[in-house]
Formats: C-alpha cells, structure tokens, sequence
C-alpha cells in the first residue's frame, strides 16, 4: 500500500484507509502551519510505518523529507514510469520539432540492455529511420537481434540522433535533443507526462501518475505526452498534437 500526504487546515496526522482515481492508499493529513507540526508529521510517519506503508505520495512543495525518511518512509519512484514512455517520449520530441520520425534517428543510451531499452528499441524499429544503440552490456546483441528481426539499421554508438533516451546517467551522448529519463528529476526538455483524466491538479502529478500505472488504473492509452513549451499534447497512437485547455 502507498500513502497519501495532504496539508490541511487542522491537520492532526491521524492515518485512515482510502480510495484514490480507485487506488487502496493510507491517508493522512497534517498542518502546515501549526505549532505542532512536525510532530503531527511524526505521527503521520508512524502510522504508515506500523501500517506496512514504506512509500507516500506528497504534496508538491513538501520540503520534509528528512523527518519521515529517517523514519524509513520514501517517494513513489518515477522512473520505472518514465522509462516505460521512452518511445512515446522520443516521438513527442520530434513532433514538437517538426521532424517525420522516419526520417530522424533515435539513440538509446543506457548501461545494459534491460526491459525499458529494449521495449523502446521496439516500439520505434517500425517509426524511425535509425537507431544508435549505446549500451554496453547487451547492446551488441540487441543491435544484431534489431537487423535480423527488423532490418533496421543500426548506427554505432558515438553517432548523435536528433534525439537521445538516455536510461542511466553515467551513458550521455551528443544528441540534438537528450531526454534523461532516470532519477526523481527526469529531464524531458519541455516535455512532460499527463493523464487528461484525472482531477486538474493531478493530471501532471509524476509520483501520482506512477502510482496509478504501477497499481494498473493508467493504462498506455491514458498517458499523455505534453509538450509545455507550446501547450500541446502528443498522442502516440495517433500522431496528433491539439490544444490543452
């Protein structure tokens, strides 16, 4: 189970089961402006502990991790999530810069040759032109496995690509566009992840999103991809890029 952390008005910390977007969660509600309120925070940490809960979904300005972390308590990991829209992500950017995907080549850039590299390597063999694949554990296998199941031509590593997936921060590129999709952070250059429908404040709430689609209540085809530099959003299965309200 995951945990909800909101800033109320009167907050006292008291945890109690829930629902969220139909996602068993463990709430708790604390003020931020109280006197008490980092032991109220305390007390809302030990009620998830001694409920199983080990990770929380915070509000967007929680600047507390260093109470409920000492307490073993963690954010929601993103990255998973990220990953897994790596391809989606990649043909965002190229929509966004006005390049025909069959005409760009795409750099998968990563320490091995996991589920996430190759799911993307996948989903863009039949889109793009090229792909460079920089990988140094199991990528030489994936490049010979691409050729002879896709005929796609794989490029070598030190080549750019108008785009680059970068899987791991220790492999960078010298691609036009570098998209990081590792850590807390993932650098997405203007790019970000939506659900159009969740409630407003939600719909580009990261941890959440991850949440929902770990839990099986996001499926691929709720994902959005929005480009925040022109208020568009790209949906992959289309290629379509319309006005955000």
């Amino acid at each position: 189970m995951i945990g909800r952390l909101k800033f109320t008005a009167r907050g006292k910390g008291i945890t109690a089961p829930g629902r969220l977007y139909g996602l068993n969660v463990l709430w708790a509600e604390v003020d931020p402006e109280s006197f008490w309120a980092a032991r109220r925070l305390r007390k809302a940490g030990l009620g998830f502990r001694r409920a199983g809960v080990s990770r929380l979904l915070v509000p967007g300005d929680f600047e507390s991790w260093g109470i409920v972390g000492a307490m073993g308590l963690r954010p929601v990991e993103t990255e998973p999530l990220v990953q897994a829209q790596s391809a989606p992500l990649a043909l965002g950017s190229l929509e966004h810069r006005g390049l025909a995907p069959d005409r760009a080549t795409v750099a998968l850039r990563g320490s091995r040759a996991d589920r996430a590299v190759r799911q993307a390597a996948v989903e863009l063999c039949p889109r793009v032109r090229n792909l460079v694949i920089d990988v140094p554990r199991g990528g030489r296998e994936l490049a010979q496995w691409l050729r002879w199941e896709f005929g796609m031509p794989v490029l070598p590593r030190e080549m750019p690509g108008q785009v680059g997936l970068c899987f791991h921060p220790d492999i960078q590129g010298e691609d036009e566009v570098d998209l990081g999709l590792y850590g807390p952070s993932p650098r997405l250059s203007g790019l970000a992840l939506a659900a159009p429908e969740l409630a407003e404040e939600d719909r580009e709430n990261l941890p959440l999103l991850a949440a929902l689609w770990e839990g099986g209540r996001l499926g691929p085809q709720d994902i959005k991809i929005l480009d925040r530099t022109g208020a568009n959003t790209y949906n992959d299965t289309e290629s379509i890029l319309m006005p955000t309200e």
